[in-house]
């Protein structure tokens, strides 16, 4: 329950923030680095294939987006630790090592697409083989490889877009009500990650917390 309460302050606490700004001005990232005591700190990694592809971004945007999300996500509990290799001067792939709640998973991938403290977005998308006890997730798109990310034509900001394998699209929203909104044809055709996410052991990585 504290989990849920969390994630819901969160997501309403963007929301407020964007409101709040003045017309044209962009959203700044948190910048506090409250975190719990290190006795907290997941130390045993849980299996899982959740990997996300960025393009067409800098090492240095890269880092400032994760510490962004980090600030916000791991003051009162570590819910996200990404994991981030460079694949060349302009890609970058990022796992998650001691896995991360799908919820929060989406929220990821929106932000990174949409980083608070930046005037442009960026082309992110994530795969992932989703779970029935994982929220927003229904019969059809439970036990299947899926991918999410945002359309180039997206103008609501507070939504990601997922596809399975047999291509059924869903749009998960983030106001109440909408989380999963089944499509009558998915906004992008599904495609495999290129990388195979046990190569990326073999390279090196920095951890975020």
């Amino acid at each position: 329950m504290k989990t849920v309460l969390i994630i819901i302050g969160a997501t309403i606490l963007i929301f407020i923030i964007k409101a709040c700004m003045p017309s044209g001005q962009k959203p700044q990232p948190d910048t506090d680095t409250t975190r719990p005591s290190n006795e907290h700190l997941p130390k045993q990694e849980k299996p899982n294939d959740k990997l996300v592809i960025v393009d067409n971004i800098s090492k240095t945007e890269m880092d400032s987006i994760l510490n962004g999300f980090c600030n916000m996500y791991n003051k009162e509990r570590f819910q996200a630790q990404p994991r981030l290799y460079k694949l060349n001067e302009r890609q970058f792939a990022i796992t998650f090592p001691f896995d991360i709640e799908f919820e929060i998973y989406c929220y990821f991938v929106n932000y990174v697409h949409y980083p608070m403290g930046f005037d442009k977005s960026f082309s992110v998308t994530g795969w992932e083989t989703t779970k029935e006890a994982n929220g927003w997730i229904t019969e059809k798109s439970a036990n299947k490889k899926v991918m999410l990310f945002i359309p180039e034509d997206d103008t609501e900001h507070d939504n990601v877009f997922l596809t399975t394998d047999n291509n059924i699209g869903y749009k998960l929203g983030f106001a109440m009500g909408e989380e999963k909104q089944l499509l009558q044809t998915p906004k992008k055709t599904y495609f495999a990650p290129t990388i195979d996410i046990k190569t990326l052991t073999e390279k090196e990585a920095q951890d975020f917390q």
